[in-house]
């Protein structure tokens, strides 16, 4: 039995709230709802959660349905406390998951036991239902609507001419320390140097499937080849960020994205995105802060759940890692993580970034003071961010990895600027 099926099994009447004018004062679970699995021993995954409560709303009850285990629940909520059992049918067989959490309005945080296999962490958020959009609409959005709500069927994005398009965030301009001298001292980026920038307009989230997938149906541009175990991953996955895109893959992107909206994007120059991911924060060593947090962004650490020293992480992606890595998505479905302080999303992991600028090792040195735009012609473009594969030191916001235009790897996306070349 799936969700859908169920939901016409436990929907609660209008008039039991009727009936007990009390349970209008009481927090309502009742709806779908949709879990983020962080860490379990079976790995990340999701849950849909169809939940009712009855007359007084201290009991719910309702249905959990995933790709590996499905089954009704009753449970106790308190108004911030919520415990369920579940029973689910985990391969032929029945198991009792014990899921306990705290509530603050649309979302939810806890763990599910489950007795020998171990213990998983969770988040949940209320679904909030798509709306009919009219031509600029925000789809999805986190402007209108939590950044949960964006999960397969309703696309981050907007609408223009019935093409769905980046959100994008109007950035102030302004001066700022580019670079960093917190333990890196072999590094390229070593070299903190004082840049202005101009005011400009980048996404909110990384490119996805779903957003590109409308760039090749407009244009018949060519469709990026599937990552090996990642099954129908632009089609199953529309919220995740686009991956095996070249530079001029997301050049082209660009191009067109500006012929449908009669403005010029481009992609980000690396002054322009360190000085969003930063937002004002001087001198940091990660988009947060100076400490790794490792519930922060979708790194390889966040699926071991610890952080590694080198030949630990070496280990793990000779064994565990590879499999996984060849048998799921790595990636996460755009906004699964805090936005930053201006309300920009996934600027550390789920996938490098393509930058406009060509890349120069000792580029810092020679840079202008305003606007720098990278030199006027090298052989492989600049990408910031870090990926899923990555580990934190290879994630601070000053890092840059490059490669050349043509490369198209799994973990490189990219996002978007308004502006024309400066």
């Amino acid at each position: 039995m799936n969700l859908k099926a169920a939901i016409t099994l436990i929907i609660v009447s209008p008039l039991l709230v009727a009936a007990n004018p009390s349970w209008a004062e009481t927090p309502d679970l009742s709806g779908p709802w949709a879990f983020q699995v962080l860490t379990s021993p079976n790995g990340p995954g999701s849950r849909e959660v169809l939940f009712a409560q009855d007359r007084d709303g201290t009991r719910v009850f309702g249905f959990v349905d995933s790709n590996s285990a499905s089954g009704r629940f009753v449970g106790t909520f308190d108004g911030s406390h919520l415990e369920f059992t579940a029973v689910l049918e985990f391969g032929g067989q029945p198991l009792a998951a014990d899921y306990f959490a705290t509530v603050t309005g649309d979302t939810m945080e806890g763990r599910i036991e489950y007795g020998l296999y171990g213990v998983a962490t969770f988040v949940g958020q209320r679904v909030v239902a798509e709306t009919t959009a009219e031509n600029n609409d925000i789809v999805g959005s986190a402007t209108d609507a939590t950044i949960e709500a964006a999960r397969t069927g309703d696309h981050f994005g907007l609408l223009h001419d019935g093409h769905l398009a980046p959100e994008m965030l109007t950035v102030t301009g302004g001066a700022f320390q580019m670079g960093s001298s917190k333990d890196d001292a072999d590094k390229d980026y070593n070299m903190p140097h004082e840049v202005t920038v101009s005011n400009f307009s980048m996404s909110r989230f990384q490119v996805t499937n779903a957003q590109y997938a409308a760039f090749i149906e407009a244009t018949g541009y060519e469709t990026p080849w599937e990552p090996k175990g990642w099954t129908g991953y632009m089609a199953n996955y529309p919220n995740h960020p686009v991956v095996n895109v070249s530079w001029h893959d997301a050049e082209a992107y660009t191009n067109w994205l500006s012929e449908l909206t009669g403005t010029s994007y481009r992609l980000p120059t690396e002054a322009e995105w360190e000085y969003a991911a930063r937002a004002g924060k001087q001198g940091l060593r990660y988009v947060w802060g100076d400490e790794w947090d490792n519930k922060a962004a979708n790194i390889s650490t966040w699926r071991m759940g610890f952080v590694p020293t080198r030949n630990e992480w070496k280990e793990w992606w000779d064994g565990e890692g590879e499999q996984m890595s060849k048998s799921q998505p790595m990636t996460t479905r755009v906004g699964s993580f805090p936005a930053n302080d201006w309300g920009f999303y996934d600027l550390t992991g789920n996938v490098w970034e393509w930058m406009y600028d060509w890349y120069q090792q000792d580029y810092y040195k020679v840079s202008p003071a305003l606007d720098p735009m990278g030199p006027d012609m090298a052989d492989e473009k600049v990408l910031r961010g870090g990926s899923w594969y990555n580990k934190p030191d290879v994630s601070t916001v000053a890092t840059r990895d490059r490669y050349a235009t043509t490369v198209r790897l799994n973990y490189n996306g990219f996002r978007v600027v308004e502006g024309s070349d400066k």
